[in-house]
């Protein structure tokens, strides 16, 4: 029978706020997350386009405050008090929602001195504001003191809850803690760009990151559509900047030698176990010098609903040598739902789903990764192999330019230039091996299929311009970019070239 009497201690918010997180910008992750799950119900009741979507974080160190907005569905005024008052009884599940244990909005009470959430739902003409004095819950959870108030009477004891008046189209959601710790690094807003942009479920930079395009193909046709969500931060709601994700084709490694690298071709891979697809990943293969240089780009990064679990090194244990997962840039798209992330987003739960998905990693990547990292640096002083990487190299830059489009008739033509005498190299190499010379004759036809692709390809960045421009426009457009072409670096050209179609399609 039920103990009726059975009370939860103040202590245990403690420990579900300052005792659950060892690292302070985890509640950048948490008021995120719940606002990309927000973000994604109001699409779903058709209250949003997904390119209205908007998450905006302003961190005022000056002020010593940060807010973290996002325009979804908000919460209506009945239901708020309740729902942001409740510890641990969340009506989210995990199957569809990333937050789903009505924890983590606690977590910026560690850290402030007084947390307010603001919500507004659509068609209501209110707003409920609801505030947390963390300062007196420090007081309140001091050990020798008030030793019998219990969870519920702590909480309304710091606890105050308003309704004011707002627009009834208004509807969104909104974080402020205010009067910031020092001592924690949430305040300093390079380090929580750099932890944001690698938490966060961000789209790739394209410019920096060439086979995004490619990539976002593959997972299509896989029949995963990556969640992708616009995230805007600044010291001030006039200096907000999008972030991405970190991740880039060109990259430093070996940390002492500092030796430039760059992702030859991506590699693609699903994990399918008992014929359920449990994942989607990729890495790029490049010429495995050593650790990436790059901390926010090292290590195969696990990912569910594209929210980052745990870090660069929560995979290490896939690799017979674990410092491989630091030469190794790549991602892991966790999608069955048998893969459940704890409470503290640092792992999953420890299931046997957990541990089949382990093993086969194992037995998959974690080999095949290793494989190339010795075979590449058995192959440093071979002339056939560099020459034959550089061709797959070209081949694979030559495939994601024709995803993407060229940015002139000029890039075009270079392009066809460089596969060309690429091709011409590659005819004068001598094979140390029948193995060597199988690769040869493949990438023989794979270059000149490629070039006969690039030939005959039309696809232009411009095209993506649909406003309805006219002829002499596309021309004079079609111009400069031949011009730009001829004078600057291409990534440069793609970013003028982004830029442009931004500005014409109206975004």
């Amino acid at each position: 029978m039920a103990n009726e009497n059975v009370q939860v201690g103040k202590y245990t918010l403690e420990s579900l706020t300052t005792g659950m997180y060892s690292d302070p910008k985890i509640v950048y992750r948490e008021y995120i997350q719940n606002s990309v799950d927000s973000l994604e119900m109001a699409v779903a009741n058709n209250l949003l386009e997904p390119q209205g979507m908007r998450i905006d974080i302003v961190i005022n160190e000056e002020e010593s405050v940060i807010s973290i907005r996002d325009n979804g569905m908000g919460i209506p005024c009945a239901e708020a008090k309740e729902t942001l008052m409740n510890v641990g009884n969340s009506k989210k599940r995990h199957s569809s929602n990333r937050g789903f244990r009505g924890i983590g909005r606690l977590g910026g009470m560690s850290y402030c001195d007084t947390l307010v959430f603001t919500t507004s739902a659509e068609n209501e003409p209110q707003k409920t504001v609801v505030s947390f004095d963390c300062k007196k819950l420090r007081n309140l959870l001091i050990p020798g003191q008030y030793e019998d108030m219990t969870l519920s009477a702590v909480l309304s004891e710091i606890t105050t809850v308003v309704v004011e008046p707002e627009k009834p189209e208004k509807h969104y959601f909104l974080v402020e803690m205010k009067d910031v710790s020092g001592f924690s690094d949430l305040l300093d807003i390079d380090t929580a760009k750099s932890y944001i942009s690698q938490v966060a479920p961000l789209p790739y930079q394209s410019r920096h990151f060439i086979y995004s395009s490619q990539l976002h193909s593959f997972l299509t046709e896989k029949g995963y559509s990556i969640e992708e969500f616009p995230i805007f931060v600044g010291d001030s709601e006039s200096d907000l900047e999008p972030l991405y994700k970190p991740n880039r084709s060109r990259f430093h490694s070996d940390r002492n030698k500092m030796k430039v690298d760059e992702i030859h071709k991506m590699v693609y891979f699903d994990i399918t176990i008992d014929d359920e697809l449990y994942a989607l990943g990729w890495y790029g293969d490049c010429d495995w010098y050593g650790s990436l240089s790059e901390h926010e780009i090292s290590g195969f990064r696990v990912r569910k609903g594209n929210i980052l679990i745990g870090d660069n090194k929560t995979l290490n244990g896939i690799f017979r040598e674990a410092r491989f997962n630091g030469w190794t840039q790549g991602e892991l798209f966790i999608l069955t739902d048998k893969l459940i992330p704890n409470a503290r987003r640092d792992d999953f739960e420890q299931n046997q789903y957990y541990f089949k998905l382990l093993d086969a990693l194992r037995e998959g990547v974690g080999l095949d990764i290793t494989r190339a990292i010795r075979e590449a640096s058995l192959a440093r002083n071979d002339v056939s192999t560099k020459v034959m990487r550089e061709v797959a190299k070209k081949i694979g830059e030559a495939t994601s330019i024709l995803d993407e489009g060229f940015n002139s008739s000029v890039d075009k033509e270079k392009l066809i230039a460089e596969l060309t005498a690429t091709a011409e190299t590659l005819a004068k190499t001598k094979p140390k091996d029948d193995a060597q010379a199988q690769q040869k004759e493949q990438l023989t036809q794979q270059i000149e299929t490629t070039v006969e692709e690039v030939t005959e390809s039309k696809k232009y960045k411009l095209n993506q311009v649909n406003s309805g421009i006219d002829k002499k426009s596309k021309k004079i457009l079609s111009v400069v970019s031949d011009i730009l072409s001829t004078k600057l670096s291409k990534f440069l050209v793609d970013e003028i070239i982004e830029e442009i179609i931004k500005e014409l399609n109206g975004k």
